[in-house]
Formats: structure tokens, C-alpha cells, sequence
């Protein structure tokens, strides 16, 4: 092997350091400096070949007779050429891929600063001039009003995804509202945590619409809502899973991360807490997770948060609003509720703060549209007003 790498075909104790220098100076500004794709991986061939494909021609030259030399040249040509293919074919799909993005970035830098509250006929025609990012990163978040409990659904990419689904009197709402809009399969049901007002309605969902993957949070409960979600689940043959801390899960070209799978006593603190990321944009979904949750949460500055345990003084602590500094925030909530959701002190929070409110007890469903750069609601803004 060593008659084909200059440097190393001969004893010369020279030509070994001057060729191992070349040889891992290459290498290390490929570990360093490349992104390690097909392009610059043929890149980072060729010019380890290129010295041996020099040397192997001379020696050729000199020796024009000899069939070993003439053999070892004609292979490494035939080698370089082949690295120089991959090289030109990598390249124009890298250029084509290039010129993609800069169009995505130029129309989705074009509609980011689009004013937020807009009614239902000026929001289509919004969506009209949008349609060259509407397949690459529009997503939509539909806070499904269930009144005092939670359904999310997110759909992006051809893909859709239910976070909890209602309570037990929700289950035909949140299952005509998924048929409606033409959800035909969900890539994930997340059960958030075992209460009533959070999974109520999912056996229905289950036993309606196919799903492929349940994420389950920790702890269980000894109740008939529960039970009637487990038997749903078996019946279809899934097999729930808790998510691991930080891990990551794609629908379509966005994603989920897991910030918080806790294992305590307070159910509402076992909240699966995620993090949706699509494009630049950023929702955080807190399920019932309260302050205790919040305080370690490793997050930075999101643009909507899905607030906490329905407005609850649990939840929503100042310092943590302060720290994921929002643009906006819905509350999943039921008029004049019997909790007294959302809260005097949550709801002075949002004000201090200058936070945009949404809420499902004002608005009924709530719609925001990604688009990988700003966000976009169908929904006017709510009050700071507060349960009693």
C-alpha cells in the first residue's frame, strides 16, 4: 500500500516527516474546519491524494516502460477522478440547496414583522403570499378549547402531534376538531400527566385516530380516566413510553425536546414539560408544572408559552417569566370556572411583564401559524383580567 502515498514509498526518513506533517495538518483542518459532508469529505480526499497522484505520475514518466509503475498511476488517477465527481455532484446540489434557503430566508424575513392581530379574512390573506415557506416551516399550534383543561395540537411538515386531549366530557369536541381540520394520523400523543383535565379525552382520540408513538409522564393514577386511557392504548397495541430528560423528537423539520419528565409526588410537577422548536421560533408547553418545576428548568428566552396549570398561583412565578421573557402567553382556561382560573397574581405577572395574552375562556380556539420567524394568531388579544 505504501508505493501509492508520496512520502512513504521510499525509506527517505525526510520524505516520512515532510509527508506525516502534510498528511495530519490535512486532517486536522478537516476535523476543525469542515462540516464533514459528502462535499468536504471528497474535498479532503482529493488533497491527500493529489501529492501521491504528482509523485506517481513522475515516477511513470521516468519509467514509462515499467507495468508496476504504470498499474500503481493508473489506479490512483483513477481514484482521483472518481473523488473529483463526488466533489462536482456534491457541490451543485450544495449550490442548489444554498439558493433555497436564501429564498426561504428572504420570504420569511419579508412576513416576520406581519402585525399579529388580525381577523380571519385578513389572516388568509396573509397565508396567500407565504405559500413559498408554508412547506418548509409553517406550523400550526391549535390550543383546542376544552374549557378548564388542555388540548394542543401542533402540525407541521405533513405531520401532527396531540398534547393531551380534554377532559371526559371533550372527547367527541377534541375528536370532531382533529377529523375536521383533516388530521388523519398523529405521529404522537403526549400525555402530559394523569390528570382528568388533561387526558379525558385521549381514549376517544385513540380509539378514533391511529397514532403511532404515546409518551407518558411519570406516576400513574388509580382512577377510570386512567384506566380508560391504558385499555385505549393496549387495545391498539401502543406501548407507552417516558421520554428521557432532553431528549429530542422531530415532526416534520421542527422539534420537541423534553425539559422536564419529573418523578414526584405532586402529579402536576411530573408534567411532561417541552420545549417546541421550529425554525427560530420557540413555544414552550408547561402542562400543570408549577414554580418548583420552573425553577429548573434549563430554558432561555421563548416567544409563547403555554402558561402553567391553567393561570393557576402555582405556577408562572415571576423570576421565570422574567428569565423565558415571552412575547406571548395562552391560558387554557373555562369561563368563570370554578378554580378561579387564572389567577390575580399570574395575571399581574403577564401585565407587569407587557405580555401578549391569549385566552380560550375570550377567544375559544386559539390558532398561531409558525413560520420558522415570527408567529402569527387568529386570535384577538385577551385581557389581563383575573378569576375570583
Amino acid at each position: 500500500m505504501k508505493r501509492y502515498i508520496a512520502g512513504f514509498r521510499s525509506n527517505n526518513s525526510k520524505k516520512r516527516k515532510k509527508a506525516s506533517v502534510y498528511y495530519f495538518l490535512t486532517t486536522l483542518l478537516f476535523l476543525i474546519g469542515s462540516s464533514k459532508d459528502i462535499n468536504d469529505i471528497a474535498l479532503y480526499i482529493l488533497i491527500l491524494m493529489t501529492p501521491s497522484l504528482i509523485c506517481n505520475f513522475k515516477s511513470f514518466i521516468k519509467k514509462i516502460k515499467n507495468k508496476k509503475k504504470k498499474e500503481v498511476f493508473l489506479r490512483t488517477l483513477i481514484c482521483y477522478l472518481i473523488c473529483i465527481f463526488v466533489f462536482i455532484t456534491s457541490t451543485s446540489n450544495l449550490n442548489i440547496d444554498i439558493v433555497k434557503s436564501q429564498i426561504l430566508s428572504d420570504a420569511i424575513n419579508k412576513y416576520s414583522r406581519i402585525s399579529l392581530n388580525k381577523n380571519e379574512k385578513e389572516e388568509s390573506e396573509i397565508y396567500k403570499d407565504t405559500d413559498i415557506v408554508s412547506n418548509v416551516y409553517e406550523a400550526q399550534l391549535h390550543f383546542i378549547d376544552t374549557g378548564n383543561s388542555d388540548a394542543i395540537l401542533i402540525r407541521q411538515g405533513g405531520k401532527a402531534a396531540l398534547i393531551d386531549g380534554g377532559d371526559n366530557d371533550d372527547e367527541y369536541r377534541v375528536v370532531n376538531y382533529l377529523k375536521d381540520i383533516g388530521v388523519k394520523e398523529l405521529e404522537y400523543v403526549i400525555a402530559t400527566h394523569p390528570d382528568a383535565d388533561h387526558i379525558g379525552g385521549l381514549d376517544a382520540v385513540i380509539n378514533s385516530i391511529p397514532v403511532k408513538n404515546v409518551y407518558v409522564s411519570n406516576g400513574d393514577a388509580n382512577t377510570k380516566t386512567y384506566s380508560d386511557f391504558v385499555n385505549a392504548m393496549a387495545n391498539k397495541k401502543l406501548y407507552p413510553s417516558v421520554p428521557l430528560l432532553g431528549a429530542e423528537f422531530y415532526l416534520g423539520t421542527s422539534k420537541f425536546k423534553v425539559l422536564s419528565a419529573a418523578n414526584l409526588k405532586d402529579p402536576n410537577n411530573n408534567s411532561i414539560v417541552l420545549e417546541y422548536i421550529n425554525g427560530n421560533d420557540k413555544i414552550l408547553l408547561m402542562g400543570d408544572a408549577g414554580s418548583e418545576i420552573e425553577r429548573i428548568l434549563n430554558v432561555d428566552d421563548v416567544d409563547l408559552i403555554k402558561i402553567g396549570h391553567h393561570g393557576s398561583n402555582t405556577s408562572s412565578d415571576i423570576n421565570f417569566i422574567k428569565k423565558i421573557n415571552p412575547e406571548y402567553a395562552v391560558i387554557t382556561v373555562g369561563k368563570d370556572n370554578k378554580y378561579g382560573h387564572p389567577n390575580k397574581e399570574t395575571m399581574q405577572t403577564l401585565k407587569s411583564e407587557n405580555i401578549e395574552v391569549h385566552r380560550s375562556d375570550e377567544c375559544g380556539n386559539i390558532l398561531f401559524k409558525s413560520i420558522g420567524n415570527g408567529l402569527i394568531t387568529n386570535c384577538d388579544k385577551g385581557s389581563y383580567n383575573y378569576g375570583r
